[in-house]
């Protein structure tokens, strides 16, 4: 066989053993994200990190799954729900990491789907911070992240019931409110209203 046959075939040997590798590499981040997922719903804090161990440099894998803005929403949630579960001095920096965490999904080139369910969240936790005496933050910025929601996904039927309640309660109290441009992915705050399940459709 010629030097240049004994190449092509260590070559083609090779290029056989990185496809393996990055197939078993796939399968243990879809193992991973299924088990972490359910560990989130099911187990108590702390979250899980939707992380895996990989043969091959975890970039390639996680390329060919695109799994970066899921892993980041997926975190996004979790650091909601630790806002939301947050007590004593440690509230302030929880909330502040879950803002930023969902700040950067909101503004990322991930599927409008995920911003729009990013920005409801940002939504609820400033809504909170409105209304409570801690930490007082226009209602404005609860209305624009709603609105944000929902123009990023007219499907997202939790942030088009969180948005039509505020403006009733807006109403109510006398304050009427039509659609506004939004300033920005930002928010703070706590829990606000009709939210469902946070974290659905993730």
């Amino acid at each position: 066989m010629s030097a240049s046959r004994l190449l092509a075939a260590a070559a083609a040997l090779v290029l056989a053993a990185v496809l393996a590798l990055l197939a078993a590499d796939v399968r243990a981040w879809r193992d991973t994200l299924r088990a972490d997922d359910l560990r989130f719903q099911l187990a108590p804090p702390p979250a899980p990190d939707w992380d895996t161990s990989t043969l091959l440099p975890s970039g390639l894998s996680r390329a060919v799954l695109d799994v970066d803005d899921d892993r980041a929403l997926r975190r996004g949630v979790a650091a909601f729900r630790a806002a939301d579960q947050a007590r004593g001095f440690a509230r302030p920096r929880i909330r502040g990491a879950a803002e930023a965490a969902l700040a950067a999904v909101a503004a990322g080139e991930g599927p409008p789907a995920q911003a729009s369910q990013a920005f409801d969240l940002l939504a609820i936790l400033a809504f909170s911070d409105s209304t409570s005496g801690r930490r007082a933050t226009p209602v404005e910025r609860s209305l624009s992240a709603f609105e944000n929601a929902v123009r990023r996904d007219p499907e997202n039927t939790a942030a088009k019931y969180n948005l039509e309640l505020l403006l009733r309660l807006l109403e109510a109290k006398g304050e009427r409110r039509g659609p506004q441009p939004a300033p920005g992915p930002r928010g703070s705050g706590r829990r606000g209203a009709g939210t469902g399940t946070p974290g659905q459709g993730y």
